[in-house]
C-alpha cells in the first residue's frame, strides 16, 4: 500500500532507505508539479492573454543520501559502488518508491559526492540529479485486461481462465475431438460419430452424433483413473442440430460398466448448453472414461458435443485444456491423450474480466491520461478498437492469421508486427489513438472471422499502468 513517507528507494542494483546503507535525507522534485511549457499570446489592445493547452516539461528529482558505513573502507566501498551505479546512460532507467507504489524513468545527470575529512571516518553524504523527460509518475504493478472480438457472423468465444485463479484439472484425454476422435468411443449403439470441423464450441472441432434408430447413444471419454472415494464433477457442451429427444444421461463408467448415470432433460435445440454433473466414487470403485448420450425420437437425429471435462471438485469448473497454455493450462503428459491441469495462480499482475460480445472495462486510478498498449492477436481481419466513453478508436487494415499478432503502442503511435516490424501504414485514416484518462474506461473489440476459423478466437489485450503528474 502506498504511504506518505519514501520509504525504500531502487535503483538499478542499488537499494536507498530503510534496511539499507544509503538513507534517504532529502528528495524534491517527486510531487512538484514540473515546469509548464505553455502556448499563450497578449492579446493586442486589451487586457490579458489568448491561452492554449498547457504541458509540462521534464521532472527532475534531487535526492539527497547518507552514506553509513562501519569502518573508512567499507565507506569507500559504498561510495564506489554508488559512483559505479550512476554512470551516463544511453537510455531512461526506473527509479522505484517501493514503498509508495510509484516508478518513473529518468537518466542521471548530476552526481555530488562530497569528501569532508572531519566525519568521513564511517558516514557521509551524495547528492544525485534524475532527469525524467517522461514527467509521469506510474504505478509499480502493470494492468492487464483481455477480451476476445465480438463477430455477429462467426458468434463468440470468450477466454475461459486467467493467470491469477484458482488451480484445476481436466481428466478428459480429449475433451475436445482434437484432430480425430482417439481416446474416445461409442456409449451406445445405432449411431456414428464423426470430427466435425463446421463449428465448435472451443477450438476448431466437435464430434457430431448421428442416430440410425431410436436408441439412447452418445460419446465416452477417456480420462486418468480415478479411484473410490473420489468426487468427480463431469459435463461437456452440447447442440442438439436435428430432431427431437425424449431423455439423456451422463455416465461415470469402469471399462464398459456403468458406474452411475444422472439423467438430463433434452436441451434446447440449435443453442450450445453445458450439462452437468457430480458423483463421489463409492470405495473400490474405479472409473476411467465417462458417458453422455441422448435418446432421439426418430432415426436421422443429429447432435453434436465439445470441451468435456471431469475435475475433482464438487462443481465443475470453467473450461480448460492443455492446448490453452496462455491461460495456464499444461497437458500432464502427451497432447490430447493425457489429463491437463492449470496450475498459475498468480502472475504479479492484475487482470481485467473476459468481457462481454467483446467488451471490456479498464480502470486508471491515477490522476492523469495513462497511454495503453494494445495487443492483438489473429485470426482476424480489419481488427477494430473503440473507445466507447471517448469515441476514440483504431483500425487496422490488415488481416493477421493464428498465431500472428500487432502491438500498438499508444504513446509513440507505433504499430509492430509480431511486436517488431513497423507497421504504421495499416492504421485507417481517421482513426483517434485512444488514451486511458483518470477513471474507468470502456472498450469495444470488433472485427471480421477469417475463412474456416470457427467462431471468433481473436483477443484484445490492453496493458497500462496508472499514470499521474
Amino acid at each position: 500500500m502506498a504511504q506518505q513517507r519514501i520509504g525504500r528507494i531502487q535503483w538499478g542494483d542499488l537499494t536507498f532507505g530503510p534496511g539499507s546503507r544509503y538513507h534517504v535525507t532529502a528528495i524534491e522534485g517527486l510531487d512538484d508539479l514540473p515546469d509548464i511549457r505553455s502556448d499563450d499570446m497578449e492579446r493586442p489592445g486589451q487586457h490579458g492573454d489568448y491561452t492554449g493547452p498547457d504541458y509540462t516539461g521534464p521532472r527532475v528529482i534531487q535526492l539527497g543520501l547518507g552514506l553509513r558505513g562501519d569502518t573508512p573502507d567499507e565507506l569507500r566501498d559504498l561510495t564506489l559502488a554508488l559512483r559505479a551505479a550512476t554512470q551516463p546512460q544511453r537510455a531512461p532507467a526506473p527509479m522505484q518508491l517501493l514503498d509508495q507504489d510509484t516508478v518513473l524513468y529518468g537518466k542521471i545527470r548530476r552526481r555530488s559526492i562530497p569528501y569532508d575529512a572531519e566525519y568521513l571516518w564511517r558516514t557521509g553524504t551524495a547528492a544525485l540529479e534524475l532527469y525524467c523527460a517522461d514527467p509521469y509518475l506510474y504505478g509499480l504493478e502493470e494492468h492487464s485486461a483481455s477480451t476476445t472480438a465480438y463477430s455477429p457472423a462467426a458468434g463468440r468465444t470468450y477466454p475461459l481462465a486467467y493467470s491469477g485463479v484458482a488451480p484445476a484439472t481436466n481428466f478428459v484425454f480429449n475433451p475436445s475431438a482434437a484432430v480425430d476422435l482417439s481416446n474416445t468411443a461409442n456409449y451406445g449403439a445405432n449411431m456414428t460419430r464423426t470430427v466435425y470441423t463446421a463449428e465448435a464450441w472451443h477450438g476448431d472441432t466437435s464430434i457430431l452424433h448421428t442416430h440410425s434408430g431410436a436408441t439412447i447413444a452418445g460419446t465416452s471419454w477417456s480420462i486418468a483413473p480415478q479411484p473410490g472415494g473420489t468426487t468427480i464433477s463431469i459435463g461437456a457442451w452440447v447442440k442438439p442440430l436435428t430432431g427431437t429427444y425424449t431423455r439423456g444421461n451422463l455416465a461415470w463408467r469402469s471399462g464398459t460398466a456403468t458406474l452411475q448415470t444422472v439423467s438430463l432433460t433434452p436441451q434446447p435445440a440449435g443453442v450450445w448448453s453445458r450439462v452437468t454433473a457430480t458423483y463421489t466414487l463409492a470405495p473400490g470403485e474405479t472409473c476411467d472414461n465417462i458417458g453422455l448420450s441422448f435418446e432421439p425420437t426418430a432415426a436421422g437425429a443429429t447432435w453434436l458435443a465439445d470441451a468435456a471435462m471431469a475435475s475433482p471438485a464438487p462443481v465443475l469448473p470453467s473450461y480448460g485444456d492443455g492446448s490453452m497454455t496462455g491461460y495456464g493450462w499444461a497437458w500432464s503428459g502427451a497432447a490430447n491423450a493425457s489429463a491437463s491441469v492449470r496450475t498459475i495462480t498468480g502472475t504479479g499482475r492484475a487482470y481485467g474480466s473476459a468481457g462481454e460480445s467483446g467488451r471490456l472495462s479498464v480502470t486508471n486510478n491515477g490522476s492523469a491520461d495513462a497511454y495503453p498498449v494494445l495487443r492483438l492477436d489473429g485470426p482476424v481481419a480489419n481488427p477494430a478498437v473503440e473507445q466507447v466513453n471517448t469515441g476514440a478508436g483504431i483500425t487496422l487494415d490488415a488481416t493477421l492469421a493464428d498465431g500472428e499478432y500487432v502491438l500498438i503502442d499508444t504513446r509513440t503511435r507505433a504499430v509492430l508486427y509480431m511486436g517488431t516490424s513497423p507497421r504504421r501504414s495499416w492504421v485507417r485514416a481517421g482513426s483517434v489513438w485512444p488514451t486511458l484518462p483518470p477513471g474507468t474506461s470502456t472498450f469495444a473489440y470488433r472485427g471480421s472471422a477469417l475463412p474456416g476459423s470457427p467462431g471468433q478466437s481473436s483477443l484484445l489485450t490492453i496493458t497500462w499502468r496508472d499514470t499521474s503528474l
